[in-house]
C-alpha cells in the first residue's frame, strides 16, 4: 500500500486544542485537518493523518514521522528501568522507517536508536501567547485576550490516500487551527512525495484521531473530545487517539448530522 505525503513548512504559529498555553497542542490532529478541509467545500471519501513533526537523527537529518504505537509503548514500559520510564512518556514520533522495520527503538544511554537510526531529542517548537482582541458584549469597546499557539521550529508531515494535494496547499493559504485562530497555522507546502507502507499485517496502526467501530481489540489512549459548529455541536464522544493499534475487521464513523458534521476518517497502516 502507497500512501502520498506533502511535508509542511508552517509560516505562522498555530492553534489547536484547548485554551491555556499549556494545554495547548505541539501538532495539528486529523479531526481539525478534516474540518479546515471541509469548511473549504472539500468532498469524498479521502483520508488524512494529523501533521506530524519530523524526526530528526543524530546528524541533525529530518526522517518522515510517525507516532510510536501503543504495543511498542507497552514494550519499552514493561521493560524499562525505574529511571528510563520517563525517557519512554517522552518519546511521541519515531521515523517511519522504523515502523517499515519492525524495530522497536532501544535506549542506548540517552539517546533511542531504530532502523538503523540514532535519534537525537530536540525541541519540534515553543509554546507562545499572543495578543487579541474581541468586541466587548458589555460596552462594545475593545476587549484584549491572549490566545495559547504552539510555534513550529521543524517541518510538519501529513500523510493522505485519495486527496488532491492542490486542497492541502489551498488550505495553508487559509490556515489551520481552531475557530478563534483567523490568521495562525498558515503553512507552505515544500516537498510531497509517496511512501510503501505495506499491503499487510497483524495489525493497525491510527495515524490519527478516530472513533473505530467493528473492531476486536483497540489499545492506545481513548479520550472523550466535542466539537461545535456554526450551527450546533458535536459529542462528547469517545475516540482513539494517534498511536491506537487496532485488531480485526474494523471501520471508523462519523458524527453529527445536519448541519454539524465531525468527519473521523483517520489514515491507518499495517504493522507487523
Amino acid at each position: 500500500m502507497r500512501v502520498g505525503y506533502a511535508v509542511l513548512r508552517f509560516v505562522t504559529p498555530f492553534h489547536v486544542g484547548r485554551w491555556t498555553l499549556y494545554d495547548s497542542w505541539d501538532y495539528v490532529p486529523s479531526d481539525a485537518i478534516y474540518s479546515a478541509l471541509y469548511a473549504l467545500g472539500v468532498r469524498g471519501g479521502f483520508r488524512v493523518s494529523s501533521a506530524y513533526p519530523m524526526v530528526a537523527d543524530a546528524s541533525d537529518r529530518l526522517h518522515l514521522p510517525a507516532p510510536l504505537p501503543a504495543t511498542w509503548r507497552l514494550e519499552l514500559l514493561r521493560n524499562a528501568a525505574p529511571e528510563e520510564a520517563k525517557a519512554v512518556k517522552r518519546l511521541r514520533y519515531i521515523p517511519l522507517e522504523c515502523l517499515r522495520k519492525n524495530d522497536v527503538p532501544k535506549l542506548r544511554g540517552e539517546r533511542w536508536t531504530c532502523g538503523g537510526l540514532e535519534l537525537k531529542d530536540r525541541p519540534y517548537g515553543e509554546r507562545l501567547a499572543v495578543a487579541r482582541n474581541a468586541l466587548s458584549r458589555v460596552n462594545q469597546m475593545a476587549e484584549p485576550y491572549r490566545l495559547a499557539v504552539f510555534n513550529p521550529l521543524v517541518p510538519y508531515v501529513v500523510y493522505y490516500q485519495g486527496l488532491d494535494v492542490s486542497y492541502l496547499k489551498l488550505l495553508g493559504e487559509v490556515g489551520v487551527g481552531g475557530k478563534r485562530s483567523s490568521g495562525l497555522g498558515k503553512f507552505e507546502v515544500v516537498e510531497t512525495g509517496e511512501v510503501d507502507v505495506g499491503d499487510s499485517g497483524s495489525a493497525a496502526l491510527l495515524m490519527g484521531v478516530g472513533r473505530p467501530v467493528g473492531y476486536e481489540i483497540a489499545l492506545g489512549e481513548w479520550t472523550v473530545r466535542s466539537w461545535s459548529c456554526t450551527w450546533g455541536a458535536v459529542g462528547p464522544a469517545s475516540v482513539l487517539m494517534d498511536g491506537g493499534v487496532l485488531w480485526g475487521s474494523f471501520d471508523f464513523e462519523d458524527l453529527g448530522d445536519g448541519g454539524c458534521v465531525k468527519i473521523l476518517r483517520p489514515l491507518w497502516i499495517w504493522l507487523s
